[in-house]
């Protein structure tokens, strides 16, 4: 595909839960800014490596999958590639809904002593809130970026 085979007025070229998978993601990301034009939006959404439950998971955390998931990007990491390479940041978030819910569902393999206790004694109420704080203070494991092409 080339940029002309594109249409002329900007565009959004998104990506969902691919970048965990690349071999090479800088090799993508030059790709895809070679066909962009300039104001172009680039949307993705990844898996990110800091996120709270596969920080306290680790090697028990269903996300850490080799050879399928190779890339752990963080919302900073993600800045820096994605400017190095070119683009503009215009936001990175961590929109996650799940990460205790995950933390709940695997109990047994946390070993932190908080967590446990967290997990075993917060009430729902409590577990959302602590959900909420996750998401907004950029400690989920689900991240979105949006850039653009200057």
């Amino acid at each position: 595909m080339t940029p002309a085979d594109l249409p002329s007025k900007p565009k959004v070229f998104v990506s969902f839960e691919l970048f965990e998978h690349l071999h090479d993601p800088g090799d993508f990301l030059r790709q895809l800014f070679r066909i962009m034009a300039s104001g172009d939006l680039f949307v993705f959404t990844t898996l990110a490596g800091s996120g709270v439950d596969i920080q306290v998971l680790w090697e028990n955390s269903k996300s850490v999958m080799p050879p399928h998931h190779l890339n752990f990007l963080n919302p900073r990491s993600v800045d820096l590639l994605l400017t190095r390479l070119g683009f503009e940041m215009l936001s990175v978030s961590t929109p996650g809904k799940l990460d205790v819910d995950i933390l709940v569902n695997n109990r047994e393999a946390i070993k932190d002593r908080f967590w446990k206790n967290f997990i075993d004694t917060a009430t729902d109420a409590e577990k959302a809130t602590w959900q909420e704080m996750i998401a907004v203070s950029g400690w989920s494991s689900h991240m979105m970026a949006v850039c653009r092409k200057p």
